[in-house]
């Protein structure tokens, strides 16, 4: 009687540590937390691999020095990102998505200091997604292994990115969009200075009518 007594309060001990241990085992990522992790590596994996060609093809030393850095830094992110995955039971895609395999294919398919322009002219855009992407993620993720995931990434893109940027007009790629002499915003300005003319005019014929009136 007393070993089955003790067998039951064991089997009663078991079953509960296993009920309050559920939830931790069950609990996954979020949705956010899942794309960020699978975006990610598919980030990764299309930079590593824009990396590489960058130190094949490149026709100056700066490219190919950033296509190296390309490779050693999302090579160690993407180790670190493939390492929670398999801890949180998170499945990631094997290869790079189809526009960027394509976005890839265009670039290399050039040679000469015309890869270099279009390698940088793809890279900035690609590492403003990737950074806008990992603030979301630190923001509005709930896994807290992924926002520190993605909050280790930030500084690593934000570096990559003012590089490139720093290194764009030397191959005349654009960084920013300016608003310049003409457009929308030249005629704002043009149209506003109009504007304060005639309410100006306007505000001295009717301090002239005010004046004649009192003199009359």
């Amino acid at each position: 009687m007393k070993l089955t007594r003790r067998l039951t309060l064991t089997v009663m001990v078991a079953s509960a540590a296993v009920v309050l241990a559920a939830p931790a085992a069950l609990a996954a990522p979020s949705a956010q937390d899942q794309s960020w992790m699978a975006a990610a590596h598919q980030g990764n994996l299309a930079e590593i691999a824009a990396g590489q060609a960058a130190v094949a093809q490149a026709s100056t030393d700066t490219v190919r020095q950033f296509g190296q850095m390309l490779i050693d830094d999302h090579t160690a992110l993407d180790a670190n990102l493939t390492a929670a995955a398999n801890q949180l039971g998170v499945t990631l895609p094997g290869s790079p998505t189809p526009e960027q395999q394509a976005e890839l294919a265009s670039v290399t398919a050039k040679t000469g200091a015309a890869f270099d322009t279009a390698w940088i002219t793809v890279q900035i855009p690609a590492h403003r997604a990737t950074l806008a992407a990992s603030q979301a993620e630190v923001a509005n993720g709930t896994d807290q292994t992924v926002k520190d995931l993605a909050a280790a990434s930030t500084p690593v893109v934000e570096h990559h990115l003012h590089e490139l940027v720093a290194a764009a007009p030397d191959y005349g790629v654009p960084t920013s969009v300016s608003a310049g002499d003409g457009g929308q915003a030249a005629h704002s300005g043009r149209g506003l200075g109009v504007a304060l003319v005639a309410l100006g005019s306007a505000a001295a014929v009717l301090t002239g009518w005010r004046l004649t009136r009192r003199r009359a």
